[in-house]
């Protein structure tokens, strides 16, 4: 058996478990939502492992690819470190329940902030180049 029907038939013994759950919690048997949990994080568990898994397998065994992915990821964390060292900036800052948020608590968040504006902004020209580009032809 193939690792394609192994995964075919554990998501679908997954799902009737799921089904069977939620017909018990809709029955009024509340004491099933843990239950319904677990399989929800276990099958978190198995998409998110399957997906490194198979990222890692088709990056390792293409060349290209590994290349094309390390400049990507290495883009990536060059605009995270431009935002965190150059762009954001920390104080300590109260929180509404009484806790004082951190200077470095502050800086991350203004950093992913920024990193998040950045994001948006490089797509939002690359998705406006592409268009330009489709419309000449």
């Amino acid at each position: 058996m193939n690792l394609y029907k192994g995964t075919y038939y554990t998501a679908g013994i997954l799902s009737i478990t799921g089904i069977i759950l939620v017909a018990l919690i809709t029955n009024g048997n509340i004491g099933q939502i843990g239950i319904l949990l677990y399989v929800a994080y276990i099958i978190l568990a198995l998409i998110i492992s399957s997906v490194l898994y198979f990222t890692i397998k088709n990056i390792s065994s293409n060349k290209a690819l590994l290349v094309s992915t390390s400049k990507v990821v290495g883009i990536f964390l060059v605009t995270a470190l431009i935002c965190y060292f150059a762009l954001s900036t920390g104080e300590e800052t109260p929180l509404r329940d009484g806790n004082i948020l951190s200077e470095s608590g502050s800086r991350l968040v203004s950093a992913g902030l920024f990193m998040f504006y950045a994001l948006m902004v490089a797509a939002t020209c690359i998705m406006i180049f592409f268009g330009v580009k489709n419309m000449k032809k």
